[in-house]
């Protein structure tokens, strides 16, 4: 196998996007979203503020820089499934994977949503209308791949229903379930719920309603 080496422009592009995520992760996590400006984070960057620019169009899409790409994964997941795997077989996995990098330490900060900064007033409507869009390009995802020229209502709901997993799973009040659980014990009471919403998912809405 020949692998190809990424070009020396690319591997400057890569580092310094990387370095602008972990100057503001770091900063939001020092100081909270609103006490910092995008000039401190080039600063730490090392960076200008019209490079920074270039790379991210406000500070706000730095603040979600993580959720983003926790979508792009979740697409990527399902569009490159192996044969004999459904979606709903892709999904489940996707987040299982997920749940099981994340070192119970450091849980309540891993999860995507559980980051601090996150509960910043100023980012509550752009963290609504996010799982707005991961509904929209992960419907676009599956019409796509099914070579579907038209809109099909079905598939928005299978979207609907996946996102609907992980928003709980990002939300403040989930963050609030997980806290009085030993730190220990939170993968266990995470995979508890994982598997019990999944079951949900997957036997749908109707088994539910007729208990």
């Amino acid at each position: 196998m020949i692998l190809q080496r990424i070009p020396l422009r690319e591997r400057k592009k890569r580092m310094i996007h990387s370095s602008i995520q972990k100057a503001a992760k770091k900063l939001f996590e020092e100081k909270g979203y609103q006490s910092v400006t995008v000039a401190e984070i080039a600063d730490n960057a090392n960076i200008s503020v019209k490079t920074l620019f270039a790379y991210f169009q406000s500070k706000e899409d730095l603040a979600f820089q993580d959720e983003i790409l926790v979508c792009d994964q979740l697409i990527t997941a399902l569009l490159s499934r192996p044969a004999g795997f459904s979606l709903f077989d892709a999904f489940s996995k996707f987040l299982w994977d997920l749940i099981h990098d994340i070192d119970s330490e450091v849980l309540l900060e891993s999860l995507p949503g559980f980051h601090s900064w996150m509960e910043d007033e100023e980012l509550e409507k752009r963290y609504l209308l996010l799982w707005h869009h991961y509904e929209e390009r992960i419907a676009d995802a599956i019409i796509t791949e099914k070579e579907q020229n038209t809109y099909d209502p079905k598939v928005r709901v299978i979207a609907n229903q996946m996102v609907s997993v992980m928003k709980v799973l990002g939300s403040k009040e989930f963050k609030l379930y997980l806290q009085p659980i030993p730190t220990a014990l939170r993968p266990r009471a995470l995979e508890k719920w994982l598997q019990g919403s999944l079951k949900t998912l997957g036997s749908g809405i109707q088994s539910i309603a007729r208990r």
